[in-house]
């Protein structure tokens, strides 16, 4: 609700600081409480379903230490755990014995995925967004000396990335075009999934042993439309973030996520690396020595990470598995395919030929999968990428 374009909260701002506080402890990715992330939350949080959050805490419950917890009748606990389940504030995790346990989401993986596609069709939608990509805007205007350096120093010396580039293992036919190698090698012991450098081998091991899902929107992309910012590189709609494991059955409960194979994931993934797609694997809590637990296909104008260090918003980093190379130069005929799909301008063309600044590499492989004439090459390099906050003069996307 909105008083002289003053946007008025329905809930205390102090407790929805405490919120976003709790959210962030589920992991290890931060987001800061500024006031566009607290007026979109309350967008969609009543007071009683705040309260609710607040006395839960990050602490696991069974339902009926819930509902214990909440002091409400059954009746009235039952409706409003369900839909904070529906608005995804509330995780359910497993026991072993596979009792259902339950906890407050992460802001991210977690509960922004669950939010945007419970509000697609909703009245809601279009304002959430709006509020939403105020916060990154808030980002961007804090892109001046001391507080960039600040955040430099914060995002060069976290103690872990929070996610990691997936790479794809693909071959070139004769015309020079890439596709993926499909195999049936699992790479990992006793059907345990442990991170790994390759999408290959994670899709071929939770496609065999786990569950694999789809969102029926790439959020991101579906924020961003709606506040009429579409696409630049056109992807479809039909491409959007995968999720694995256990933790996805409420979001295919709710209709959220639909479950694919292995070999839907594979052409999915297939069709978004054609589009520009780099693939960002999500890790539990945010700690890329654990086990991935989703997959974003996303180009760098719609990838929420991507976008929002291409507009001068954050910093970027990565733990990555590879570096593109220049094999010949001499083959180059300056098309610039590389140089548009690159989601951190680490290559360009000067004078109708290649040049790479491997500080800026990731090793998404996008060049590598554009370039028809084999110009370009992906070595092994282990290792974490930081790259420190754009200046104005050097952003992609302005808008």
């Amino acid at each position: 609700m909105a008083k002289d374009n003053k946007i008025v909260l329905r809930n205390k701002k102090g407790d929805l600081r405490k919120l976003v506080i709790l959210m962030n402890k589920q992991n290890k990715r931060f987001m800061p409480p500024f006031e566009p992330i607290l007026q979109a939350i309350d967008l969609v949080t009543t007071p009683e379903e705040l309260a609710l959050l607040l006395k839960m805490g990050t602490n696991l419950y069974s339902y009926e230490q819930a509902l214990a917890l909440s002091g409400m009748s059954n009746d009235k606990f039952k409706s409003v755990f369900e839909v904070l389940k529906q608005k995804a504030f509330i995780r359910t995790k497993y026991s072993e014995t596979g009792e259902e346990q339950y906890t407050l989401n992460p802001f991210i993986v977690g509960w922004f995925e669950g939010i945007v596609t419970y509000l697609i069709g909703k009245s809601e939608e279009k304002e959430f967004a709006r509020r939403y990509m105020d916060f990154f805007n808030s980002l961007r205007n804090r892109n001046f000396f001391p507080i960039r350096k600040v955040m430099d120093l914060m995002g060069k010396y976290a103690p872990v990335s929070n996610q990691s580039v997936g790479m794809v293992r693909e071959a070139k036919n004769e015309k020079g075009k890439s596709k993926i190698i499909i195999d049936e090698k699992i790479i990992t012991p006793d059907s345990m999934i442990y991170p790994t450098s390759t999408i290959n081998d994670m899709i071929m091991e939770y496609g065999t042993n786990s569950i694999i899902g789809q969102f029926k929107a790439c959020m991101c992309r579906q924020v961003t439309r709606n506040v009429d910012d579409y696409c630049r590189f056109k992807m479809p709609d039909d491409i959007a973030c995968m999720g694995f494991g256990d933790q996805i059955k409420t979001y295919m409960q709710y209709g959220y996520m639909r479950q694919i194979s292995k070999e839907e994931a594979f052409d999915i993934i297939q069709k978004a690396r054609d589009c520009g797609a780099i693939h960002t694997v999500f890790h539990e809590k945010d700690d890329t020595n654990l086990p991935q637990i989703a997959l974003c296909n996303c180009c760098w104008d719609c990838c929420g990470i991507l976008r929002s260090y291409n507009m001068g918003a954050v910093p970027l980093r990565y733990s990555c598995f590879y570096m593109a190379n220049i094999t010949d130069v001499s083959k180059c005929n300056g098309c610039g395919l590389c140089e548009k799909f690159c989601p951190t301008a680490a290559i360009k063309v000067v004078e109708k030929k290649v040049e790479l600044d491997s500080r800026k590499c990731i090793g998404c492989g996008q060049c590598v999968h554009q370039c028809v004439r084999s110009v370009v090459e992906l070595v092994e390099n282990k290792r974490t990428a930081f790259l420190p906050m754009l200046k104005k003069s050097e952003v992609r996307i302005k808008t």
